[in-house]
């Protein structure tokens, strides 16, 4: 996932829609892939820590639709445990984020959604001890990938946009809104995932 040189990481995993609670089982699969960024520069630059935590998960959406909460989040690492594939974060991602000097990719297990508008991704880290989450929102013209670094309790904490030329790390505060509309994203796609259970999320 968030590959950004020239060769996308493939797998057989992908996060479908669930239509009722009768589809639990066939919610989400598909084919998946890592973000198609081939040729997208990857300097990045005097880039500053990524800031204090200021976003955390809600428990009421305005619309009615569900919001990602911490249960459901963990299904949805359960089902990429199983289910998905291994990709990982460019180095000029991970940079940027503050995880590291950006000399080293980060490995992650990943699934992803397509849509029309674009491929939406949900991705943990596999490096022994790591915490990190990483959701993330590439366009269909393959102008823009939005990322975001968080963890199980689901809170913001860095926001980074890789455009062709640019990976630059934006204010919680920035990204908070698109975030929010990530997070709602994949609570419907997990809402019909069977629980997670101890030692599988």
């Amino acid at each position: 996932m968030l590959t950004s040189s020239v060769t996308p990481i493939r797998s057989n995993a992908t996060l479908a829609a669930a239509v009722d609670p009768s589809a639990a089982q066939e919610a989400l699969k598909g084919a998946m892939s890592g973000l198609d960024a081939a040729g997208w520069a990857a300097a990045v630059t005097d880039i500053p820590s990524p800031s204090q935590p200021t976003s955390k998960f809600v428990t009421v959406s305005a619309t009615g639709d569900p919001i990602l909460s911490e249960e459901l989040l963990a299904r949805l690492l359960a089902f990429t445990k199983i289910n998905g594939a291994e990709s990982v974060v460019r180095a000029k991602v991970t940079k940027a984020f503050g995880l590291n000097d950006g000399t080293a990719d980060i490995p992650v297990r990943q699934v992803s959604e397509p849509l029309p508008e674009g491929k939406h991704f949900l991705s943990y880290s596999t490096v022994p001890g790591s915490r990190d989450i990483f959701i993330a929102f590439s366009r269909a013209d393959k102008t823009r990938a939005d990322i975001y670094l968080t963890d199980k309790t689901g809170v913001l904490r860095a926001a980074v946009i890789v455009e062709p030329g640019v990976t630059r790390l934006i204010t919680n505060e920035q990204a908070s809104e698109k975030y929010k509309a990530e997070l709602e994203l994949f609570a419907k796609l997990a809402k019909d995932l069977p629980p997670a259970t101890p030692g599988n999320s």
